[in-house]
């Protein structure tokens, strides 16, 4: 079991010059042009924004990989 913490994406989440600031998915790595719907928190505590896709792709790593 993992705890997974996923919000609605918001501006303020974070900080300016991010990839996940600029309105860009950054869970799926530079290729993906996707603009984020939620924001997801990595094992670090990290907030990282991410396209729908991506969000799916996220509570899959929590689950094989725990927190």
């Amino acid at each position: 079991m993992a705890l997974l913490e996923i919000k609605f994406w918001e501006l303020d989440d974070f900080n300016a010059g991010t990839k996940s600031a600029e309105g860009r998915c950054a869970w799926g790595g530079s290729s993906c042009t996707k603009k984020p719907e939620f924001t997801v928190t990595d094992r670090t505590g990290a907030n990282i924004g991410a396209c729908e896709v991506h969000t799916l792709t996220y509570i899959r790593d929590r689950l094989r990989n725990g927190a």
